[in-house]
């Protein structure tokens, strides 16, 4: 046998080999990079609160507090913990909220507890956080999403969420949905302590005006509960029919003023742009 014969039938036998040894490396490899990927993306997730998908500020946008609106009204207005068809409509609210937040619409890694049984049935809290934050503290702002009378707060809460998006603040912000109040300390997990936090709760309805009232709390102590209150028409409150008991012509306005003392109490850095030299 020839030199040449030798050499071209040791490549034959290494053929099979290499070829084996890429169609294992591939895939391998390519798994390692969505780890890696994987890995940036909820490290990022953490710091920023979305997941991976940087956003720029934008105004406050009324056309989601309407659809928010409409679809709690068509699908989730009438919800409790016993009955089947009440279970039914928390379903499709916890549907709507987890929707609303994740990455396909407004771009939340959206964070969740254990949850407690009611009803023979599992119910969570849920929660987005803004920027980590510099400042002293942290800003809560909750509302329940298990009463009937509360959807337009759910509604003006996820408002907030897509307004947060690309502003940065000095104290880092978490908006949550809780099944009931009794569920709130699962949601400040990982928050600062009390003496150093704003805790919000947004809920129906203002005696004839709306806006933050204080509650509770020697001045000496934990600082007070506050309470952003949605105004309503005149006649009192329907666990049945919130949307009427509404001022609607004032509604987008209650939130506009929301996202404002948001803005405020949270210290959001403002950036002006340098004018243009003539």
């Amino acid at each position: 046998m020839t030199m040449s014969e030798e050499l071209e039938l040791a490549g034959d036998e290494k053929g099979p080999w290499i070829w084996k040894a890429a169609i294992v490396a591939l895939p391998v490899g390519l798994a390692l990079s969505a780890g890696v990927a994987m890995f940036l993306k909820v490290t990022r997730a953490e710091k920023t609160g979305m997941e991976g998908v940087t956003y720029a500020a934008s105004s406050f946008d009324v056309s989601t507090l309407r659809d928010t609106t409409t679809k709690i009204d068509d699908f989730a207005s009438e919800r409790d913990f016993e009955t089947a068809a009440g279970q039914v409509a928390m379903r499709r609210m916890v549907s709507l909220i987890e929707g609303s937040l994740s990455s396909v619409n407004l771009g939340y890694r959206v964070w969740s507890d254990r949850g407690e049984v009611k009803g023979e049935k599992i119910w969570k809290n849920y929660w987005v956080n803004s920027n980590e934050g510099k400042g002293e503290g942290d800003l809560l702002l909750w509302t329940t999403y298990s009463e009937s009378s509360n959807s337009a707060s759910v509604a003006a809460l996820l408002s907030v969420a897509e307004w947060m998006r690309g502003r940065d603040f000095e104290r880092r912000i978490r908006v949550a949905f809780v099944w009931g109040s009794e569920g709130l300390p699962a949601v400040t997990d990982g928050l600062t302590d009390r003496r150093g936090r704003i805790s919000i709760k947004v809920s129906e309805f203002g005696q004839g005006t709306w806006g933050i009232e204080s509650t509770g709390g020697p001045s000496k102590g934990p600082p007070p509960q506050e309470s952003y209150l949605l105004k309503g028409k005149a006649g009192g409150q329907s666990e049945t029919d919130w949307k009427m008991t509404l001022a609607w012509d004032t509604f987008e306005e209650q939130v506009r003023d929301l996202c404002e003392i948001v803005s405020e109490k949270a210290g959001e850095k403002i950036v002006f742009e340098a004018e243009e030299s003539l």
